[in-house]
C-alpha cells in the first residue's frame, strides 16, 4: 500500500517550480482582498511576472488592495524586477454606478499587505489618475497591466498612454475582459474594456490568450 506522504511527494515532482512556489505563496495572496478570478489569474500574474527578464518593468494601473500586485511583486522577487502600482485609491464615481463599491481612501490597506508579505522593496505605488502620470512617463515597459477605470474612455485612454512604451514582445493585459473569442455568445460585464481590446488591442498583438476573464498578448 502506498502512503497518502508518497502520493504527495510525486505530484510535487511533477509540479513545475513556479507551480510549486504559487502553491507555497497562495495563502498569502488568499488573504488580500480583490476581484480577480481565483485562483487562476492570481497563478497567471505570477507566473507571467516570474518568467520575465531580470531588471523588467511592470506596470499596473488599478491595484486596489494589492491582491494583483503582490502576485506580480512575488514574481518579481529575487531580482531586480519591478512593479510600477498606479491608482487613485480612492476608487470613482463610474466603479460605484457600475455595482463595484470601493471605501474612500484604501491606499493604507493597499500599503499594509504589500509590507506584510515582504514585497515593498518589488512594488513603487504612484498615487494618481493613471493618465496624468503617463504624461511624464518614459521607462520602457515590459508588461503592462490594465484593470483600472472600466468605461470605454478610461480603457482606451489607459492603452493609448502606455501601450508604446511597451517594448517589442513585451505583453499586455486587460482584465475583466469576457471571453469572447471562444464564447462570443456569452454576456459582456464590461462591454467598455472589451471594445478596446478588439479595436485596439488585438490589432497590434499576437500570441494572444485568455485566463479566465483575463486578456492578454505580446506587442509586435
Amino acid at each position: 500500500m502506498v502512503r497518502p506522504s508518497a502520493i504527495l511527494t510525486r505530484i510535487k515532482r511533477r509540479l513545475s517550480p513556479t507551480d510549486r512556489e504559487f502553491r507555497r505563496i497562495w495563502p498569502r495572496v488568499n488573504e488580500i482582498p480583490g476581484f480577480l478570478v481565483s485562483p487562476a489569474q492570481e497563478r497567471w500574474l505570477f507566473g507571467t511576472a516570474r518568467a520575465l527578464r531580470d531588471g523588467a518593468v511592470i506596470v499596473e494601473i488599478g491595484s486596489f488592495k494589492g491582491r494583483s500586485t503582490a502576485c506580480l511583486a512575488y514574481g518579481c522577487q529575487g531580482s531586480q524586477k519591478h512593479v510600477f502600482a498606479m491608482d487613485t485609491f480612492e476608487g470613482n464615481d463610474k466603479d460605484m454606478s457600475s455595482g463595484t463599491l470601493f471605501e474612500q481612501n484604501f491606499y493604507p490597506a493597499f500599503r499594509d499587505n504589500i509590507e506584510a508579505n515582504g514585497l515593498g522593496r518589488y512594488v513603487t505605488p504612484i498615487v494618481g489618475r493613471s493618465v496624468d502620470i503617463g504624461k511624464t512617463w518614459s521607462k520602457p515597459i515590459d508588461f503592462l497591466f490594465i484593470d483600472g477605470g472600466h468605461e470605454y474612455e478610461d480603457v482606451l485612454a489607459d492603452f493609448e498612454t502606455f501601450s508604446p512604451h511597451v517594448v517589442v514582445g513585451g505583453i499586455v493585459a486587460f482584465h475583466d475582459c469576457h471571453n469572447f473569442e471562444t464564447d462570443p455568445n456569452a454576456p459582456v460585464g464590461f462591454p467598455g474594456v472589451v471594445r478596446v481590446w478588439r479595436e485596439n488591442a488585438v490589432p497590434v498583438l499576437s500570441e494572444r490568450g485568455m485566463c479566465a476573464t483575463l486578456a492578454y498578448g505580446t506587442k509586435r
